[in-house]
């Protein structure tokens, strides 16, 4: 019992500064006005190494 009472104040703890560090951080995005264009370039490069990624990964089989 105690172990799980330790172990949901410790998850408690760290999923409540996720949430405030992320409110946080929205906030500051949504007020940047440069955000949408580096968010563009971010989630095509994204894409693009994603794609790449996998072009170059095999099936770890001979292909014949």
């Amino acid at each position: 019992m105690t172990l799980g009472a330790i172990f949901m104040v410790l998850g408690l703890v760290a999923d409540g500064t996720y949430a405030l560090l992320a409110g946080t951080l929205g906030g500051w995005l949504r007020g940047n006005a440069r955000f949408p264009r580096v968010r563009r370039y971010l989630t095509g490069g994204t894409y693009l190494a994603l794609g790449v990624a996998a072009a170059v990964s095999g099936t770890g089989q001979d292909e014949r």
